[in-house]
C-alpha cells in the first residue's frame, strides 16, 4: 500500500514537473513571438517587403478572335501570343499570331511589330505555315539570354519547332528555328529515388521490406500495408490500401524511396500498376498518399520539406493540398525573390495549356493560395501579370495585374545604410527569421509528436 502511494506520488510530481516545463516553453515563445514581430517590421523599414497584391484588371485587345497561349515581359513590352482559326487562308501574317503593347501605368498600348519584323523570321515563320498547316503556337520560352516562341507543327503533341533569339536589353536579336533541342525541361523530382533490395527484405509469416529500418511495406495479401515495427507475425500496421491483383507476393511489387529527415518519401509499383507515391512522417508516424508526388517534387529551401503542383509537406509534419483536378503537370521553373524570403514555383500541364504558381514563404512556411492561369510573365520590378483562355476565341482578353516580391533586385531604403540590420543583410535576417518561426511551431506542437523535445533543442542550438 506505501509502495502504491508513493508511485503516485512520483508520478504527480513528473506530471507536476512536466506542466511547469511545458509552461516555462510557452512563455519563452510568446517572448521569442514578440522580438520576432519587432524585428519585422524594423527589417521593413530598411528593406522593403512586397506582399502579393492585386493591382488592376485590364484587357488585351486583338484585331481577330483567338485563343490567348502566351505572354512575355521584355523591359516595358508585353509580346501577347495566341492562335487564330484560319480556315481557307493560305497566306498567315505575324499579325495573326503575336501583338505587342506597351505596359504604361497599368495599360496596354499596342505598338508595331518591329520588335519581331525580322526578314528571315518572317521568312521561317512564313514556311512553317506552308508546310506545316496544322501548326499552333504553343508557348514563350525565356532563358537568361534567349527566348524562344514554341509551335506545336501537327495534331500530336511532342511535334514542336522553336524560333530562337538573342536578348540583348529590350532588342530581340533572331538566331534560328532548329534549337527546338535547347528547349529542356526542368528535373522533375530534386532527390534520387533509391530501391529497395533483397537484404531489405524481412521475411516471416507476413514478410515485408524495411525503409531505413523506420517504415515496413507489405505488398501481400490483396493490399499495400504501412508498419512501423518490424514485425513479420502480424499484418496489421497503421494504413493499407487494397492494390488491383490480390494474389501479389511481396517481391511482385517494385519499391523506391528518399530519405528527407524527418519525411521518408515512397514509391510503390504494384503488380501491373502504376506508382502510387506517398509521405511518411518519422515524428507523427503518419502515412499520407499523394498520387500527384509521383509526377514532380521538388525540395523547398533550407531543408523545410517538400513542394508538389497541388501542395507542399513540412519537416515540422505541416502540409497543405489544394484541391484541384489538374493532373499530368510538370515542374516548369523557380523563381526566387531577391530578398531571400519567397520562392516561386511554377507547374505546367501541356495538354490544357495550364500554369500552377505556388509562392512560398520561408519565413510563414505556407504558400499562398494557388494560381491557376493559361499565361504568365513577370516585370523586372515584380510586377506580375496572367490571364485565363475563355472556352471560345474572343477579341478581348482579361488580364491581371498584381505586385508579387520577385522583382529583379532588391529594393533598399539607402538612408538606413547605417543602421545595423542593413550591415547584417535582409537574407542572414530572413534565414534567422525562419529558424526562430519553425521552433515556434515545434513548441505549439503535442506530445504525439516523437522527438519533439530533441527537434526543440536541435532548433534551439541552430
Amino acid at each position: 500500500m506505501q509502495d502504491l502511494e508513493k508511485n503516485k506520488a512520483v508520478e504527480a510530481l513528473e506530471a507536476g514537473t512536466y506542466e511547469i516545463i511545458r509552461k516555462r516553453l510557452q512563455v519563452q515563445k510568446d517572448i521569442l513571438q514578440e522580438k520576432l514581430n519587432a524585428l519585422n517590421e524594423a527589417r521593413k523599414e530598411v528593406f522593403s517587403s512586397t506582399d502579393f497584391s492585386l493591382i488592376a484588371n485590364q484587357r488585351i485587345n486583338t484585331e481577330n478572335n483567338c485563343e490567348a497561349r502566351g505572354i512575355l515581359a521584355l523591359g516595358n513590352l508585353c509580346i501577347f501570343g495566341y492562335n487564330v482559326h484560319f480556315g481557307l487562308r493560305t497566306e498567315i501574317e505575324l499579325k495573326d499570331v503575336f501583338s505587342i503593347y506597351l505596359f504604361e501605368n497599368n495599360q496596354f498600348i499596342p505598338q508595331s511589330l518591329e520588335l519581331i519584323n525580322d526578314p528571315s523570321f518572317v521568312t521561317d515563320f512564313k514556311n512553317l505555315y506552308k508546310y506545316y498547316r496544322d501548326s499552333i503556337f504553343l508557348k514563350f520560352r525565356r532563358t537568361e539570354n534567349y527566348l524562344y516562341m514554341i509551335f506545336q507543327t501537327s495534331k500530336n503533341a511532342g511535334d514542336e519547332k522553336a524560333f530562337k533569339w538573342l536578348i540583348k536589353g529590350s532588342k530581340l536579336t533572331y538566331q534560328d528555328d532548329r534549337s527546338i533541342h535547347e528547349v529542356v525541361k526542368a528535373p522533375q523530382h530534386e532527390f534520387v529515388w533509391v530501391k529497395t533490395t533483397l537484404e531489405d527484405r524481412r521475411l516471416g509469416v507476413y514478410p515485408h521490406v524495411s525503409v531505413l529500418d523506420k517504415v515496413f511495406i507489405e505488398a501481400t495479401g490483396g493490399d499495400i500495408t504501412f508498419k512501423v515495427e518490424d514485425n513479420t507475425q502480424t499484418g496489421k500496421g497503421i494504413y493499407s490500401e487494397k492494390v488491383e491483383n490480390k494474389d501479389q507476393q511481396l517481391d511482385d511489387a517494385e519499391y523506391y524511396y528518399a530519405d528527407l529527415g524527418n519525411l521518408i518519401l515512397l514509391r510503390i509499383k504494384p503488380y501491373q500498376e502504376d506508382f502510387r507515391t506517398y509521405v511518411f512522417n518519422v515524428r507523427t508516424k503518419e502515412i499520407l498518399n499523394i498520387k500527384i508526388l509521383n509526377d514532380a517534387g521538388i525540395l523547398l529551401p533550407d531543408n523545410q520539406g517538400v513542394i508538389f503542383p497541388n501542395g507542399y509537406y513540412l519537416q515540422n509534419g505541416e502540409y497543405k493540398i489544394f484541391e484541384s483536378e489538374l493532373a499530368g503537370l510538370e515542374f516548369f521553373r523557380k523563381v526566387i525573390s531577391p530578398n531571400g524570403e519567397d520562392f516561386l514555383y511554377i507547374f505546367y500541364q501541356n495538354k490544357r495549356n495550364i500554369y500552377v504558381l505556388m509562392s512560398y514563404n520561408i519565413i510563414r512556411q505556407q504558400v499562398e493560395t494557388p494560381i491557376i492561369c493559361n499565361g504568365h510573365t513577370l516585370f523586372y520590378d515584380g510586377t506580375l501579370i496572367f490571364f485565363r483562355s475563355e472556352q471560345e476565341a474572343i477579341r478581348h482578353h482579361q488580364v491581371q495585374i498584381w505586385q508579387t516580391p520577385y522583382s529583379r533586385q532588391l529594393k533598399e531604403n539607402t538612408e538606413k545604410k547605417d543602421n545595423f540590420l542593413y550591415k547584417i543583410g535582409n537574407k542572414d535576417i530572413v534565414k534567422a527569421m525562419a529558424e526562430s518561426h519553425e521552433l515556434i511551431q515545434l513548441i505549439n506542437k503535442e506530445d504525439t509528436y516523437e522527438g519533439l523535445y530533441e527537434d526543440i533543442e536541435k532548433n534551439r542550438e541552430i
